[in-house]
Order: structure tokens, then sequence, then C-alpha cells
């Protein structure tokens, strides 16, 4: 069997934009919130220093006052790694008199950073497709339909898939508008409990409720 090289690239090639900012500094970009991409390592390789991590291997002060880290990355096993430095200026303003405290920092998260576009992390911003406005859209659209199935993932459990599932079947039999209001009345409480756990999964059974009105408000005016 032919091994899917392209399987962990493909898991964590796309961005939430709620992740990302555009930068007009000289040139235009769009800029990555680390911590994100931290998360987004850990669910792809478990805790930091455990499924993955890395380390410094070496600093350098460079002529054009900047500091220059190379960062070794290590996923699954430490002789899984790739390098990649990472830069920073010394000095916050023109003028070189001004210190950067957290240059050091800066240069080894932009290194870091470099080390998970490797592996296919945020993939989708380093090819320029947050260029285009309409993939962005649609990328927010896709994020909206995985935080919800990811939210459905965390918090749905065997015993609230019954409770919608007995409220769906209730709902559906009712056999007139009384029938189906004692329906909501008598499921409040794990209605709730569902909606506490997932919200969309009570809009959905939101959804059940206003579809078998309009059903039996039509069927009584047919009678």
């Amino acid at each position: 069997m032919t091994k899917d090289t392209m399987k962990l690239w493909n898991a964590v090639s796309k961005t939430n934009p709620d992740h990302t900012k555009p930068v007009d500094f000289g040139r235009k970009f769009t800029a990555i919130d680390p911590h994100s991409q931290i998360m987004e390592a850990t669910r792809a390789f478990g805790p930091a220093g455990q499924g993955w991590g890395w380390t410094v291997v070496q600093v350098e002060h460079l002529p054009t006052k900047d500091a220059a880290v190379l960062v070794r990355l290590w996923h699954g096993d430490k002789d899984n790694s790739v390098e990649q430095w990472g830069q920073a200026g010394l000095y916050i303003d023109k003028n070189n008199t001004k210190k950067d405290n957290d240059c050091m920092k800066k240069a080894t998260t932009d290194g870091l950073t470099k080390c998970l576009s490797y592996l296919g992390f945020n993939a989708d911003v380093f090819l320029g497709k947050f260029d285009d406005s309409k993939y962005v859209a649609g990328r927010r659209a896709e994020q909206e339909e995985e935080d919800k199935q990811r939210a459905v993932d965390d918090n749905w459990t065997p015993e609230l898939q019954k409770k919608f599932d007995a409220i769906s079947t209730n709902l559906k039999a009712a056999n007139d508008i009384a029938a189906l209001k004692a329906v909501v009345h008598a499921s409040r409480s794990d209605w709730g409990e569902i909606k506490t756990a997932v919200s969309h999964k009570s809009g959905e059974l939101n959804t059940i409720f206003a579809d078998c009105t309009e059903t039996l408000e039509k069927q009584k005016e047919a009678a």
C-alpha cells in the first residue's frame, strides 16, 4: 500500500481566518497568530514536550543588528525534526537606541513558524491563498462548520444523542399543536442540557419544531 505522504499536510494546511491579521509594514502579507499554531500542533501531535517540541540550536547576532536563532522542531520522535532560522531586530527604533527585550523570543517564534510551515501548517497562507478574498470567505464558512463539528466531537455523548433522538421522535409524532407544545414543555430539561453541551444541536431541534408546526397548521387548514 502506498504511504500517504500528504496526510499531515492536508490535515493542517487550512488556517482559521480568525487567527490571522493583515500586515502592511514594508510589504503586505498575512500574519498568523503564533499561539494558534502551537494549539494546532498540539492538536496534531499532543502536548508540547511530549508529542512534539523544539530546541534552540544556535544563536547569531548579525551585522544588520538582528538576532538570528536556529530552531529545531521535532514531532512524534526527536529524530523526526526540521530546522529553520528565525530572525528579529535587536532594537525597536530606527536609531537603534531602544533595545527590544523580546527580540530573542520573537526570533525563536519566527523560526518555529517556519519549521511548522515545512510540515504543512497554515500552508494556505504561505501559498498566498489569503490574498484572495473569496478564498478567505470560503474558509470562514468552512471553519464555522468545523467548529460546530468539533463541539460535537468534544461534548456530544451517547446519552445526549438518546435524549436528542427521543425529543425529535416525540416532536414528529405530535398530532396537533397542543401536543407539540406539550412535548417541548416535557422535554425542557433535556433540551436545555443539549443546548448547553452543543448549542447548534438545540438549533436542530428548533428547526424540527418549526417544521412540525408548519405541517400541522397546513393539515388543520386543509381539514
